[in-house]
């Protein structure tokens, strides 16, 4: 090992070894996100106690109730005009996701960030477009949890984030190595686990972030199926994002095609939910 993959390894193994408890929280985020975060890992949060918490930034709470009132998870129509109602309908997960987004919105303006904006913005394009898939797929194939599946599309990755934040703010000079990539993209599934496992989200969240791409290496036999799903959304989405990548892994779409959810396969949901998971997509994004 050279003296700049070095470098990166010892870095990040160091960053997973000082992982703070439950407030651990990310360079930039808003001081809202992170009492979220805080109120979220306790189980004696009520919906009250995150009402509270959420009132006090408008930004937030409009969000919220853009989401509570939308097609996708509103399908009767019913108008939510207050911050209860709309922890109420959407549920913790889904209120930790928009805090998310809110969160990297936020990151995406600080000045301090601005030479990995970049790389900030495409981790979360492909976090909202994994998340949806996740969600409309979960909703076909389970009829239940689709907004448990959408938070691990949404959070998958976050250990990335973790790492380009800190890398940045500690030493960012370790960008530049050619190596840094290539760690990044080994030890941000594990610590992206760790992170979520100190914030409290369920463990089955946790361990599909963990094996996200585990698909292309051993197949779905043994993986359990949001860590399934997980990882044959994040490989769909690499797929259509770089049509190139089929060059390198020539074996990818037979191996999503092994990929069965409920009673039907990963990839005949996919096709023929194309416009729900648009849908989802732009409104995670909007």
């Amino acid at each position: 090992m050279g003296d700049g993959v070095s470098k990166a390894f010892d870095f990040v193994r160091r960053m997973v070894a000082n992982l703070p408890g439950k407030d651990v929280d990310l360079p930039a985020f808003p001081d809202v996100v992170r009492r979220l975060q805080v109120a979220l890992a306790d189980p004696r949060t009520s919906a009250k106690d995150l009402v509270l918490i959420i009132e006090s930034e408008p930004v937030l709470s409009a969000r919220l109730l853009q989401l509570a009132n939308s097609a996708a998870l509103n399908a009767a129509g019913n108008p939510v005009g207050s911050i209860k109602l709309a922890v109420s309908r959407l549920g913790f997960n889904l209120v930790r996701l928009t805090a998310m987004n809110h969160a990297m919105r936020q990151m995406e303006r600080q000045e301090a960030l601005q030479p990995i904006r970049a790389d900030l913005g495409s981790i979360w394009r492909a976090s909202n477009e994994v998340a949806a898939i996740c969600y409309v797929v979960a909703r076909r194939a389970f009829g239940r949890q689709p907004d448990e599946a959408m938070l691990a599309g949404l959070l998958h990755g976050i250990g990335g984030v973790y790492i380009l934040t800190q890398t940045q703010t500690v030493e960012p000079a370790l960008r530049a190595d050619p190596e840094f990539q290539a760690v990044l993209h080994d030890w941000q599934p594990r610590l992206g686990k760790a992170i979520l496992d100190t914030w409290g989200l369920p463990p089955r969240i946790g361990a599909a972030v963990a094996s996200q791409d585990e698909l292309l290496g051993v197949g779905p036999q043994g993986m359990e199926p949001l860590a399934q799903l997980l990882s044959a959304a994040k490989l769909r989405h690499r797929l259509g994002a770089d049509p190139g990548l089929r060059r390198e892994l020539p074996q990818a779409d037979e191996v999503m095609r092994t990929v069965t959810l409920g009673s039907e396969s990963f990839l005949d949901i996919v096709a023929s939910s194309h416009q729900d998971i648009e849908e989802m997509q732009g409104l995670l994004a909007a």
